[in-house]
C-alpha cells in the first residue's frame, strides 16, 4: 500500500482551497478523506495526481465549493431539519383545521370559529414565515429571495385579514383587500418580469403566473362587494311594507282613541304615554344609527328609510355606536326603555290582551345596522300592536254595557 508523502499532503490541502474551501475543519476533514482514499485504492504504478483527480471528484456534482456552501447553510441554518419538520407539521395541521373549520362553518356548528381561527394562525404566523426561512435557504439569487419574500409576506397579511374578519376585529378590510390588490397590482408582474427573462424559467413564469391570476380573479368573484339587485329590492321593499303598516296601525289607533266615549281615560292615557316612551325610544335609536352609518347630522336623518342607508352591512356602527354606547341610544338604554314598558304592560294587563316585549329571540347585538333598523321597526310595531288590542279591548268593554 502506497503511502502518500508530506509534499503531496500539502498539495492537497493547497488544491482543496483553491477549489474554494475555506473552512478549516472542513479543509482537514476533506484532506483525512482524500489521503484514505489514495492510500487504499491507489496501485503501486499508477500516478499519484492523476489517482487524486478521480479521487477528490467524487466529492462534488460540479466542484469542490458546494460542500462549502452546504456547510455555510448549516451554519446558519442551524434548525434547518428541525424547521423543515415543523414546516410540514403544520401545514398539515394547518390545512386540516381550517378544512374542519370551514365544513363546520357551512353547516353552521359550534366550534367553526375556534377551528378557522387556530388554522389560520398556524398557516399565517408559523407556516408561511417558516417559508420565507427556507427560501432564502434555498434561492441563492438576491432578485428570487425578495420577489418571493414579498409574495409571503403579502400571503401573511392576507391570512392575518381573514383572520380578522373571522373575528370582527377592526382592520380586517385593510389587512385583506390591501394585501390582496398588491398581490394581484405588484407581485403578479414583477414576478412574471422577472421569471420571464430568465430562459430557463420562461414556462413556469407563465404557468405560475396564470395560475395565480385565476387564483385571483376566482377570489375576486368570491368577494361579497354589495348584495344582488333583487335581494336588495326585496329588503327595501320589505322595509317600506313594514313602514306603512306602521303609518297604518299609527293612524287607526289615534282615531280609536279619539272616538272612545265613556271610558275612564287617565288610566289609558297612562298606558298610552308609556308607550308613547317606548315608541320614541326606538325612533330616536333608529335616526341614530341611521345618521351615524350614512356620517349626517342626527335631524337630517329623521324620517328617512332603509333603502336610504349607504352602508347596510355596517358593524362598526352598531358596535360603537349601539352596543357599547353610552349615550340615552344605546343598548342598555333600549333595554331600560323596554323593561319599563313591560311593567306597566303586567301592571294593567289582567284581562287585556296586551302582551310584554320580548326580545330573546331578536339580533339587537354584534349584528349588521339594517338588522338593527328592521329590527327596531318590529319591536315598534308590536308596541302599536298592544295599543291597538287595548282600544278595541276598551271598546268591545263599551260595546258590552
Amino acid at each position: 500500500m502506497p503511502k502518500i508523502t508530506d509534499t503531496e499532503v500539502d498539495f492537497i490541502l493547497d488544491d482543496i482551497t483553491r477549489r474554494g474551501i475555506e473552512t478549516e475543519d472542513v479543509r482537514y476533514n476533506i484532506l483525512d478523506h482524500v489521503c484514505c482514499i489514495i492510500e487504499n485504492e491507489m496501485p503501486f504504478e499508477m500516478d499519484f495526481y492523476k489517482c487524486y483527480e478521480d479521487t477528490i471528484a467524487r466529492f462534488y456534482k460540479k466542484d469542490l465549493a458546494e460542500i462549502e456552501l452546504e456547510t455555510r447553510d448549516l451554519i446558519t441554518f442551524k434548525y434547518y431539519y428541525a424547521m423543515k419538520r415543523t414546516l410540514k407539521i403544520t401545514g398539515f395541521v394547518s390545512i386540516v383545521l381550517i378544512l374542519i373549520g370551514s365544513i363546520l362553518k357551512f353547516q353552521h356548528l359550534p366550534g367553526a370559529g375556534v377551528c378557522l381561527f387556530s388554522g389560520l394562525i398556524f398557516f399565517s404566523l408559523i407556516f408561511l414565515p417558516l417559508n420565507i426561512i427556507m427560501k432564502f435557504r434555498d434561492d441563492k439569487e438576491k432578485s428570487s429571495r425578495l420577489i418571493m419574500t414579498l409574495g409571503m409576506v403579502l400571503a401573511i397579511t392576507g391570512s392575518l385579514g381573514v383572520i380578522f374578519k373571522v373575528m370582527h376585529w377592526p382592520w380586517a378590510n385593510i389587512l385583506f383587500y390591501g394585501s390582496f390588490l398588491a398581490f394581484f397590482a405588484v407581485f403578479i408582474p414583477v414576478f412574471f418580469i422577472t421569471r420571464y427573462r430568465n430562459v430557463d424559467t420562461r414556462f413556469n413564469a407563465i404557468v405560475q403566473s396564470t395560475f395565480m391570476v385565476a387564483a385571483c380573479g376566482m377570489l375576486f368573484a368570491l368577494v361579497n362587494l354589495g348584495p344582488s339587485v333583487n335581494i336588495e329590492t326585496s329588503v327595501h321593499s320589505m322595509a317600506e311594507f313594514k313602514s306603512n303598516n306602521l303609518q297604518k296601525i299609527e293612524t287607526n289607533n289615534a282615531n280609536l282613541y279619539a272616538n272612545l266615549q265613556g271610558v275612564n281615560k287617565i288610566s289609558l292615557q297612562d298606558f298610552m304615554d308609556e308607550s308613547a316612551q317606548l315608541k320614541s325610544k326606538l325612533t330616536g335609536i333608529y335616526t341614530n344609527l341611521f345618521a351615524l352609518s350614512n356620517n349626517i347630522p342626527f335631524d337630517q336623518a329623521k324620517g328617512k328609510k332603509a333603502k336610504d342607508l349607504k352602508h347596510p352591512n355596517d358593524f362598526k356602527v352598531v358596535n360603537s355606536g349601539f352596543d357599547n354606547a353610552n349615550s340615552e341610544y344605546s343598548y342598555s338604554a333600549f333595554l331600560a326603555a323596554v323593561d319599563q314598558y313591560n311593567l306597566k304592560v303586567a301592571a294593567i294587563s289582567g284581562n287585556t290582551p296586551i302582551e310584554p316585549i320580548e326580545l330573546g329571540e331578536l339580533q339587537m347585538t354584534n349584528t349588521i345596522v339594517s338588522v338593527v333598523l328592521h329590527e327596531l321597526m318590529d319591536i315598534q310595531m308590536q308596541v302599536l300592536m298592544n295599543e291597538s288590542a287595548m282600544l278595541n279591548y276598551q271598546n268591545g268593554v263599551l260595546a258590552a254595557k
